[in-house]
């Protein structure tokens, strides 16, 4: 009754500038790949605010998905995801010591990987599940393998540990020319049969991202983690043979704007900061309130296509902090929709588009919008 009472009190704002997630895209790839590792189980990863998409809404997405765990990088996307979903939840990151009597031990399972964080959580005496991630090659975390015994050893100490899973991370599974994968897996079951000795019966193994996903063909792995596969973007370059096998994918994400402002530009005057944009005839400008503060970046200046009904804009001069302008062939009016980025993989302005513009790659491009902007489910 409260939260009805306050709708009734509560304008309802319009914004200028939305993120659309597009539902059926996402539980499109979802299915599609289960449908590449039939025998293994799908753990979404929601880290960095969803790439972008909104943890919020992509937790309220996922919920009649039957995958066992949703996986997140911090204590904030752990709350998130427990307020929204009852999904088992996977803190891909360690945090601060001190932090890990602040979880619900039974929503949450945690990817360890230094001998101190077992201690601490066998010191807090309850039944906790972990998963080992070990250092295979990408050398940037994990247990080294003439560290594992120690940590073995350590977890001897407190029988309310469980190993309930042991992972990994590729890292060179999307290049056409890598054949570092088989040697990672090799070391990756060497890891595991020493943590069998030891009397531990993992019920997950994972290595496998949303590349891994495509070419590890091994029913010893039972469970991958894609990420940029599940927003709909292919992990592999456009020359490489799988991104054709990639091409199910759906982008799930668009982004619109409004015009707030509409200006007339003529030969000899310029447009926006430092006039690196001047026009050789009269043209109609519009301005709309997004620009690298919302996430467009501004190396993509005046590299970008726009949509404005049924017409193509381009992006001009500048981009600010808050407004870029496009220049127009046509009439427009303040309160225009302006389609910034489209889910249609092949349009003027997709997000492999801006990524290409801003010299940049789409997972960067994805994690720089603004977090305040709204997300909208469609």
């Amino acid at each position: 009754m409260l939260w009805f009472l306050k709708s009734l009190f509560t304008p309802n704002i319009k914004p200028m500038n939305v993120i659309s997630i597009h539902k059926k895209a996402i539980l499109s790839n979802y299915d599609f790949l289960q449908t590449l590792q039939p025998h293994a189980e799908i753990f979404p990863v929601l880290k960095s605010n969803a790439y972008g998409h909104g943890l919020k809404q992509m937790v309220k997405i996922l919920r009649k998905t039957d995958a066992p765990y949703l996986v997140v990088d911090s204590f904030p996307e752990y709350q998130i995801v427990k307020k929204y979903s009852n999904k088992q939840i996977l803190l891909l990151w360690e945090t601060l010591l001190e932090n890990y009597r602040n979880f619900n031990f039974h929503r949450v399972t945690f990817c360890v990987y230094n001998k101190k964080t077992i201690t601490t959580l066998g010191e807090i005496g309850k039944d906790i599940n972990v998963h080992l991630f070990f250092n295979t090659g990408m050398n940037r975390e994990g247990i080294q393998e003439d560290q594992l015994v120690d940590i073995l050893e350590e977890i001897k100490k407190f029988p309310t540990i469980t190993v309930e899973g042991v992972m990994s991370h590729l890292y060179s599974a999307d290049e056409i020319e890598y054949d570092g994968i088989e040697e990672q897996i090799k070391k990756f079951r060497t890891m595991y049969y020493k943590l069998v000795d030891y009397g531990h019966a993992p019920t997950w193994r994972h290595i496998g991202n949303s590349a891994g996903i495509f070419k590890i063909n091994d029913d010893f792995f039972n469970a991958f983690r894609p990420g940029i596969s599940l927003y709909g973007y292919s992990p592999f370059a456009s020359h490489a043979p799988l991104h054709k096998k990639a091409k199910p994918l759906k982008p799930a994400l668009s982004v619109s704007s409004r015009v707030i402002s509409t200006q007339i530009a003529r030969p000899g005057e310029g447009v926006s900061y430092n006039h690196t944009y001047k026009p050789y005839d009269r043209e109609l400008c519009a301005t709309i309130p997004f620009g690298y503060g919302e996430g467009l970046p501004r190396a993509a200046s005046g590299k970008l296509m726009m949509k404005c009904g049924r017409q193509w804009i381009k992006q001009i001069g500048t981009i600010c902090m808050n407004l870029c302008t496009c220049k127009s062939d046509a009439e427009v009016a303040i309160g225009d929709k302006v389609e910034i980025i489209s889910n249609a993989p092949d349009a003027k302005n997709s997000m492999d588009q801006l990524a290409q513009a801003s010299e940049t790659i789409v997972y960067e491009c994805l994690v720089r919008l603004d977090k305040s902007i709204r997300r909208e489910i469609i």
